[in-house]
């Protein structure tokens, strides 16, 4: 095969990767240099979005949110586990596991990079009789599962956002008195 039929070929193949938006994880930069991640620290939901920043972004993580042009701040973090079908002996079969994450990320005044922004997600387990020892581990396997696509949904949300040039108060028309 010469090489031009081996050069068309690799473009045909990968012409349909072009358009769904898919590309190798990797280095990515934001539009600032310094990130406060208001949250509770001592999950492994937190630590894991901290590992993705420090892993793949040119950000370095401030222990405080004076000295951060950027605050993460989840607002809201709830699981649930709901039954969706019953077995013949009145147990439950399928679970509905949910995860929601709502989020923002602001600049310390409050400017928003990006707005109130909520993820769901939703899976569902069903449960065999048989095997009701593993069921703890299937579910904290699941959720683990849940937490590292909310987290990567949320970095991905955060490399999309816009640089933020905040008004100085002095240009508001506000002109100190004499």
């Amino acid at each position: 095969m010469t090489l031009t039929r081996r050069t068309l070929l690799a473009a045909a193949a990968s012409l349909p990767l072009a358009g769904c938006g898919f590309r190798l994880r990797g280095r990515f930069m934001l539009p600032f240099e310094t990130i406060y991640l208001d949250m509770n620290r001592n999950t492994p939901f937190a630590a894991r979005i901290a590992r993705l920043l420090r892993a793949g972004s040119n950000v370095s993580i401030s222990d405080s949110p004076d000295n951060a042009q950027a605050i993460l701040r989840i607002t809201r973090e709830t699981r649930e586990r709901n039954i969706i079908s019953y077995n013949a002996e009145g147990e439950a079969r399928e679970y509905e596991l949910k995860y929601v994450v709502q989020f923002r990320l602001t600049t310390p005044r409050g400017t928003p990079y990006l707005p109130d922004t909520t993820l769901v997600a939703l899976r569902e387990i069903s449960y065999d009789e048989d095997d009701y020892l593993s069921r703890d581990n299937e579910e904290a396997r699941v959720v683990d599962e849940i937490q590292a696509d909310l987290a990567s949904q949320i970095i991905r949300r955060i490399e999309r956002a816009q640089p933020v040039k905040e008004a100085d108060p002095l240009e508001d028309g506000d002109a100190p008195a004499p």
